[in-house]
């Protein structure tokens, strides 16, 4: 892969490694402060291709190669629009091939191929499908909230969670701290014997009951994951459609000479005398010499009963 560098000055971050690369639709890397002098004026033409480009339509580079950067805010502005779901379509083909003209889009604007004609398949698309896309775009929002809702609510669970079992801690380590010290008050004032007065406090701390954390005033009813999948439910509505039985059938050769040996008659034919054996690691992987050398005696006699007619 070629080494990142400006188009203009031809700067790159092995020589300066405080450079801050952006790109622009074109997908020409350039260095910030290139695209301070060349679009002072706020459009500008690219130093490599001449498209005309705006300054603002700089954006931060995150990959190594500009045309990934491209090619990801290609695709999230072009699904913004092309949005529709399996529900919207008949059947699972119909869907497919919706799939399909998506990428064939994304390719063409990524690769600057038919421009022209694919914006206005955009356009006519977007006409055409303009309360679809309304309608699709209301419900992610929705689902997005919906989602982020129950993020939030799994956090304040979790936090509540986490204060319950501090507080018990704290009010544990109270009350222990309340009998060693009425242990040592009753060492330094009673007369009786100090293994009877230890052992009585250390009774009454075994005695302290472990607090178990308190029911949530208001339950919180998780019926789906964070994700938004529903409990007990499949996430996505697979429909299996039922055909005939694969039946085997060995694979009929048709040469153009003698018949070949079996493949387990290689070995007493001598054709495995001159082949060296399988390695550990071919063996691990599936490879057999002796499928190889079935093959190549194959193609040895497969033309040598062929004539030459001279016709094409």
């Amino acid at each position: 892969m070629e080494e990142l560098a400006c188009v203009r000055c031809m700067s790159s971050k092995f020589r300066n490694p405080n450079l801050v690369f952006s790109f622009n639709v074109c997908g020409h890397t350039m260095c910030a402060n290139c695209i301070e002098v060349a679009f002072m004026k706020g459009s500008g033409p690219c130093p490599k291709c001449l498209i005309p480009l705006r300054r603002n339509g700089f954006k931060l580079q995150q990959f190594e190669d500009a045309s990934v950067d491209v090619e990801v805010e290609t695709r999230k502005k072009i699904l913004q629009d092309f949005n529709k779901t399996e529900d919207d379509f008949e059947s699972l083909d119909d869907y497919n091939e919706y799939l399909i003209e998506i990428e064939d889009i994304i390719y063409n604007l990524v690769r600057n191929i038919n421009v022209v004609e694919t914006k206005e398949r955009i356009d006519q698309y977007k006409r055409e499908n303009k309360e679809i896309i309304m309608r699709n775009r209301m419900k992610s929002k929705r689902e997005e909230q919906a989602l982020d809702d129950l993020i939030e609510e799994e956090k304040m669970h979790t936090q509540y969670k986490r204060d319950e079992v501090l507080r018990d801690e704290a009010e544990q380590r109270t009350k222990k701290l309340r009998v060693d010290s009425e242990l040592i008050d009753s060492l330094a004032r009673s007369n009786s014997d100090a293994r009877d007065i230890v052992n009585t406090y250390t009774h009454k701390k075994e005695e302290i009951p472990v607090s178990k954390p308190k029911p949530i005033s208001k339950p919180i009813n998780f019926t789906k994951f964070s994700t938004g999948v529903k409990f007990n439910q499949s996430s996505i509505s697979i429909s299996i459609k039922e055909g005939p039985l694969f039946k085997y059938e060995p694979v009929s050769h048709q040469l153009n000479g003698p018949s070949c040996p079996d493949i387990t008659q290689l070995d007493s034919l001598g054709y495995m005398k001159y082949i060296r054996r399988e390695s550990p690691q071919e063996l691990a992987g599936g490879f057999l010499i002796k499928t190889s050398c079935l093959h190549y005696v194959q193609e040895c006699v497969s033309a040598l009963y062929e004539r030459k007619t001279g016709k094409v």
